[in-house]
């Protein structure tokens, strides 16, 4: 059996893009489709969003659901952190450093790979680090 891993999916995996009513698609990282081939092959990935359920499945439906055959969203899990116990994953991948700095309270902070929110100067300054970081620790042979 696969390790299992989550991601984040707002500013973690991309962003929306909206028209001035609605959502009409989900810009990708540079880079993450690669990498989300890559990590199915070793792990068993899973989606964790503090959005709603109707929000998370329609942004799985511009190509992401294939990747992710579990998620969850926060009208199933409404807590004040992203603890990795709750879903049994063994890294959490966010851009969020909030759920490092709590899951350090319980020693849990190795455990949480936390990269430049997409769209930050980090992140357009070095594209692809994000990716880099990832691998280093999820992808070492």
């Amino acid at each position: 059996m696969k390790p299992r891993i989550a991601f984040d999916l707002d500013e973690t995996l991309g962003a929306t893009i909206t028209d001035s009513t609605s959502i009409i698609g989900f810009c990708l990282r540079e880079g993450c489709i690669e990498l989300l081939e890559k990590l199915q092959k070793k792990y068993y990935l899973v989606l964790w969003s503090v959005s709603n359920r109707s929000y998370v499945d329609k942004i799985l439906s511009f190509g992401l659901k294939k990747y992710f055959r579990e998620s969850y969203s926060w009208d199933d899990i409404s807590s004040s952190w992203k603890n990795i116990r709750e879903i049994d994953v063994k890294f959490l991948i966010d851009d969020n450093e909030y759920y490092k700095e709590i899951a350090q309270q319980y020693g849990l902070d190795s455990q949480y790979i936390i990269i430049p929110p997409f769209g930050s100067h980090e992140y357009i300054k070095t594209p692809m680090l994000w990716v880099k970081q990832i691998a280093e620790i999820l992808l070492k042979s």
